[in-house]
């Protein structure tokens, strides 16, 4: 066979077994996110440097997604500790004088020509492929007193780095992830009641250690007279925002007049509701739900756990990550710094959804072609 012919049939098996309802999900929801960022730097007057930032994140993350979808998922989880061990380093760092300090959290880094990067966002991703290898290889004994305490132990190590940062909303977002996983792998409920005991057993505990900043974040949920002209007042004025655009909204770069903080980034939800109304806030649940949809049925289609665990975890992070955003933009849920997977600026977040997008791809490759042929390998399953 010639080179062009095994290059064509290359092309040829890629196209007609790979995801692209998530594919092509993924990358309405990136598009019109990219619209919304655009839009509030227009508005405000800013430069376009964010915006070249998330489009050169976009395209270097989908290449990435592509290239990765046709590695051998089992092979990429068979190096979790190269990618684990990466990550956990540039987590690390930021404890150093590398660290930046934005906002309450020590969780970035200043990195040449690329700026500022959040290693918890890559270590989402790894966290998930190693969490995945564990409960797959432990699958048989996963209801054993040990493995539970050693997969709670594996679950820790983010969870406590990510809080010692200072990001809560990161830490509940890898807690979400690890429940959710042990969940598809088949742990029994009865660990998942003790382990809701003892969550709100430790309430009150974790209450009274929070500094007052974050206690009024929870309360103005509930006194929002009270706090609405203190730490109320941006989950006020994006409630009012989102409300102005009514049903087909003010126009596009029509929005921005009212001041509000990460109108970019957390509360990106208020410019698609401001400017598109009612309907472009429905477009935009329709096209995070298509996503979701497609990696649920990444999962039920998946060969072995370990795929299942792969495409559950990537759906659970992206999952709750809107839910939390979402939440707290509509004043459900208190402020506590999620961003919107594929609408909120973040070049660092964006690019490395999609790394976790091309691991889900490969699992669907895989089991569609039933046959491990991937730039490295090719052998029957």
């Amino acid at each position: 066979m010639s080179f062009a012919k095994k290059i064509k049939n290359v092309i040829s098996s890629y196209i007609h077994n790979s995801d692209w309802l998530l594919i092509v999900s993924c990358v309405a929801a990136t598009m019109y996110g990219l619209a919304l960022v655009y839009s509030v730097i227009y508005t405000s007057g800013a430069g376009l440097r964010d915006f070249i930032i998330q489009l050169s994140a976009f395209v270097i993350g989908l290449l990435a997604a592509l290239a990765i979808s046709k590695i051998d998922y089992d092979i990429i989880c068979r190096l979790w500790p190269v990618f684990s061990g990466i990550s956990l380093l540039l987590v690390l760092l930021t404890f150093t004088p590398l660290g930046l300090k934005v906002a309450d959290d020590q969780a970035w880094l200043s990195i040449p020509v690329i700026g500022t990067f959040q290693p918890a966002e890559l270590l989402k991703i790894t966290f998930i492929i190693s969490f995945a290898t564990h409960l797959s290889r432990v699958q048989d004994r996963i209801n054993e007193l040990r493995q539970v305490l050693l997969l709670c132990l594996h679950g820790a190590i983010p969870v406590l780095l990510v809080f010692k940062q200072g990001d809560d909303g990161t830490a509940l977002v890898f807690v979400f992830i690890f429940i959710s996983m042990l969940f598809i792998a088949g742990l029994r409920p009865i660990y998942f009641i003790v382990g809701m005991t003892l969550i709100s057993a430790a309430v009150p505990i974790v209450w009274q250690r929070l500094d007052s900043d974050k206690q009024k974040r929870f309360l103005s949920l509930i006194f929002v007279d009270k706090y609405v002209s203190d730490i109320g007042w941006q989950q006020n004025n994006a409630l009012i925002a989102t409300g102005s655009g009514k049903l087909w909204g003010v126009g596009y770069l029509e929005g921005g007049d009212l001041p509000l903080y990460a109108r970019n980034n957390d509360f990106i939800f208020t410019v698609a509701g401001e400017e598109f109304g009612f309907i472009g806030s429905l477009a935009l649940l329709a096209v995070l739900i298509l996503v979701l949809f497609a990696l649920f049925k990444e999962v039920m289609t998946a060969r072995d756990l370990q795929g299942k665990l792969l495409c559950g975890g990537i759906m659970a992070m992206i999952g709750f990550q809107s839910i939390i955003n979402l939440g707290m933009n509509l004043r459900l849920l208190p402020v506590i710094g999620i961003t919107l997977p594929f609408f909120s600026k973040g070049g660092s977040s964006l690019a490395t959804l999609y790394l976790g997008i091309g691991v889900a791809l490969s699992v669907y490759y895989s089991s569609k072609t039933r046959v491990h042929d991937t730039i490295f390998s090719r052998k029957n399953v």
